[in-house]
């Protein structure tokens, strides 16, 4: 074998050994959350109602007559915890009631999404 040939296989060796190496088991989301996780401009309409809707109203919970008797279908039902500064520990699982109990905790993204809705005097738009 020449010189050559067997510096052309060393550099493929190489190289496959190098791009082989770089490749994880991370999907994008994980590995660009804090890029795909967009927190400009957060609305309770836009943002915030539907994570509600999604995680806290579905299945019956924080509904109209639900055990729990916290509404959250509406902006003035979730304004009642909200001004309790209780929903911040419940959905960080920092506080005693942790929430949602199932599936367990909200994403950072939308954890933060709230956050800001509520540093933001949350309003009501």
């Amino acid at each position: 074998m020449n010189h050559k040939t067997l510096l052309f296989a060393t550099l493929i060796i190489a190289g496959s050994l190098v791009m082989l190496s770089s490749c994880t088991k991370d999907n994008a989301e994980d590995i660009y959350k804090n890029i795909l996780c967009d927190t400009t401009d957060v609305t309770f309409s836009k943002d915030v109602h539907p994570i509600i809707q999604s995680n806290c109203a579905k299945a019956g919970c924080h509904v109209e007559g639900s055990p729990s008797g916290y509404v959250y279908t509406t902006y003035e039902g979730l304004m009642k915890v909200v001004i309790l500064g209780k929903i911040l520990p419940a959905i960080t699982h920092t506080g005693p009631i942790k929430m949602p109990m199932d599936p367990s905790k909200l994403d950072d993204c939308t954890i933060a999404k709230i956050r800001i809705w509520i540093d933001n005097g949350a309003p009501n738009n």
